[in-house]
């Protein structure tokens, strides 16, 4: 009862979301361990597009790859938040996406040294924070949502509804799809000036 008490308690309050930057922040250590393994590295499953060669890579393909990455993360939470038992994957998703950051950052100190400082200030950095508050808001969405479903599947919450209903979650999700459009995009134009300047 006591469990139920405070699943009810979830569905009707979200977490702050410090708490779920947090979890992010334990993906970023992970990362940073297994930084040391090259083929996790390189490997775009783990880093997210989040280190890319600059030689190889232009500001159109890394729009491109970030955007679809944020898409298919916030579209997983959106999913997932439609179960009763979502959480867990919500949770995944944070940690997931600061384990790319992590790995990414980590990788560079790794194999560049202190060289690595401007290209993770300029090309990860800004990204990584953008879109760590996207993924958390997305996954905030996705717990209480998910609670909301879970509490109702024991008869709590019976008479409860989503505030605006499901519209109002889509326009919520839609909203962080665009956000994520603005950040591959402002992220792109900021890697094409910097290896126009000779970053590399």
């Amino acid at each position: 009862m006591i469990c139920m008490k405070k699943i009810s308690t979830l569905s009707e309050k979200r977490t702050s979301l410090t708490v779920y930057l947090m979890v992010i922040a334990v993906g970023i250590v992970t990362g940073a361990f297994l930084a040391k393994s090259p083929s996790l590295a390189g490997s775009c499953l783990v880093n997210q597009f989040f280190l890319v060669d600059t030689q190889e890579v232009s500001a159109v393909s890394l729009i491109v790859r970030t955007f679809s990455v944020s898409l298919l993360v916030v579209s997983a939470a959106f999913f997932f938040g439609a179960s009763a038992v979502g959480q867990p994957f919500g949770i995944f998703l944070l940690i997931y996406r600061g384990t790319g950051i992590g790995i990414s950052a980590s990788a560079m100190y790794i194999y560049c040294g202190t060289a690595a400082i401007l290209p993770v200030a300029v090309t990860i950095l800004p990204k990584g924070i953008a879109f760590s508050v996207i993924t958390a808001l997305a996954v905030r969405e996705n717990v209480h949502n998910s609670c909301l479903i879970f509490s109702r599947c024991f008869g709590r919450g019976e008479h409860e509804t989503v505030k605006g209903g499901f519209k109002l979650i889509l326009v919520k999700y839609a909203v962080l799809i665009i956000l994520s459009l603005i950040i591959s995009f402002a992220d792109g134009g900021l890697y094409f000036l910097y290896t126009s300047v000779g970053g590399n």
